[in-house]
Parts: structure tokens; sequence; C-alpha cells
């Protein structure tokens, strides 16, 4: 988790910056990340995104320094106000390419403290920025990942789970409401789930809107009690009153969850779920609540 400061190309405007990472090396070089940074509140932008990164990196040690250079692909998910007037704010979506170096102290333990350089360059009329993070980080390298809570013999995880909290619209005012929703969950393999939802956003100025959405997730288990996944699918949504005659619309859900099982029945979850929609109403759903496993 890492947290610091952002510089805007061009007009050397200054913001905040966010990152969470999870990285997976593969041999003494190689890694793989999936990562979320958020870009603060510049002038007229909130912007945010997930992104995949490859990295060669210097080979770990217990203890001491370790160096590595990233590049991949950034999504990202802008929130701005169009020039000329009319809509009182856009959701502008995008790929970018983005480029990282970091520099890594290992402490005696599994912890690390980290310092990352960060530059995201859209194309077109989107800014540029420069993004330096300084975190902390916690090694599960000697974990193998899979879900340890089951046991040996069995292949399924089944669970239903309720969960409730608030949707945030993502425009300039960022209008909130109170969301729930009910999510069947099934692992299909030890490292994929998969999930049916019946979402309701709640009712604020910016939106009114439910619907059913289905994802694909990766899962890795940190221990027998804590699961980290990151999901991705459709979501059709109902109850559109915020676009003038249009009762339903398709968009998509992004999720990153945490799962933590205090005993084989019963699962506690945390969910950061992003609406991604075509029509300038993404809304961001933070959700806590607890499943039982059958």
């Amino acid at each position: 988790m890492q947290g610091g400061a952002l510089r805007v190309s061009g007009n050397g405007e200054r913001s905040f910056a966010v990152g969470v990472n999870y990285v997976q090396p593969y041999g003494d070089y190689l890694a793989l990340s999936l990562g979320y940074l958020n870009e603060g509140h510049p002038d007229n932008h909130h912007r945010d995104g997930v992104s995949g990164q490859v990295w060669l990196r210097t080979p770990v040690n217990e203890r001491g320094m370790s160096w590595g250079v990233g590049v991949g692909q950034y999504y990202f998910f802008d929130t701005s106000r169009p020039r000329g007037g009319g809509e009182a704010y856009v959701n502008d979506h995008g790929w970018a390419p983005i480029y990282s170096v970091q520099a890594t102290w290992h402490h005696p333990s599994n912890w690390y403290t980290q310092v990352q350089l960060n530059r995201v360059v859209p194309s077109g009329a989107k800014d540029p920025t420069t993004s330096l993070l300084v975190g902390v980080g916690y090694r599960f390298d000697t974990v193998r990942g899979d879900k340890l809570h089951l046991d040996g013999g069995k292949s399924t995880d089944d669970t239903l789970t309720v969960l409730a909290g608030q949707s945030i619209v993502n425009s300039l005012e960022s209008e909130r409401s109170r969301a729930g929703t009910i999510e069947y969950r099934r692992a299909i393999g030890r490292y994929v789930d998969w999930t049916v939802s019946g979402l309701r956003e709640g009712t604020s100025a910016g939106t009114h809107r439910s619907g059913v959405a289905t994802q694909l997730w990766l899962i890795r288990s940190l221990n027998r009690e804590v699961e980290l996944g990151m999901g991705v699918g459709p979501y059709l949504a109902f109850e559109l009153h915020d676009v003038p005659g249009t009762r339903s619309h398709q968009a998509g859900l992004v999720s990153v969850a945490g799962r933590y099982h205090f005993n084989k029945r019963i699962v506690g979850t945390l969910s950061l779920n992003r609406v991604v929609t075509d029509y300038h109403r993404d809304a961001d759903l933070l959700l806590v609540g607890l499943g039982y496993n059958y």
C-alpha cells in the first residue's frame, strides 16, 4: 500500500496519489503485478484506474535492497467537466501506458519498505502524470496461494453473502446513497471464482439503479483465513431514472475484495466495486457483509 504526491505535466499542477499493488514473482528476475492507482484531484479531473505490469527485478534477498522496472497498461476512469458547458460532468475511460521504477528495502521479517515512481502517458487531450509513492508491503511468498481453507478432498467453495454499504456516484460532487448486494460465489478452481450478484445502488441525485452482475475472479489466499481477489464481468442495470426513456442498460463491474473465513461456514467480505457505464453514470460501491459457506 502506497501514498504520495502527483504532478500533472504541462501545467505543473500538484495533487495526492494513492496506490495498492499485488505482485506475483516468476523466478528471480521477472514478476507480474495488478494494481490500483488513484491520481488525486487535480483541477477539473478525478482520475484513477487499474493496471497490469511486467517487471524486471534484481533478486530479492531476505534483507537488503532490490530494484525493479515495470511497464504495462493502465485502464483509467476520469471524471471531468467538459469544455463548452452541456453536461455537468463526463466519465471518460481509456487505456494508457504506465512505466514504473522502484527501490525496495527488505526488512529481516517479511515486511518491506518501497519507493516507486510512476509515469502515465495517455494519448489525445489527457494530461500525462508523474507520481512518487512511498509505501509498505508484506511478502507471502512462503504460502502456496490456492484456497488453503478448503479441505483436501473438497473441490467447491459455495457461499451466499449479503452485503451493505455505500454507493458513490463518480461525479464532481460525489453524491452518496445506501447500497446493498446479495452474492452467490462458487469456486471453479483453486485460484478462480465465479459470482452472480443482485445489486441495488440506492437513490441519489446522480442515479437510481439496480441490476444483476456476473463476474470471474482471480483469487489468492494469504493464509488459511484471508483471501484477496479481483473480479470483472458484465452488469445488466435496471430502473435508470436518470436517463429519460431508458429502463435498462448494459454496464461493466470491476471489483476488488478481501474475504475472512471465521470458520468453515461463516465468511466476512469487504469489497470495492466500480460500475463502468457508457452514459456518464459510473459509481463506486463500498460494501461489507457476512456469508454462509455450504
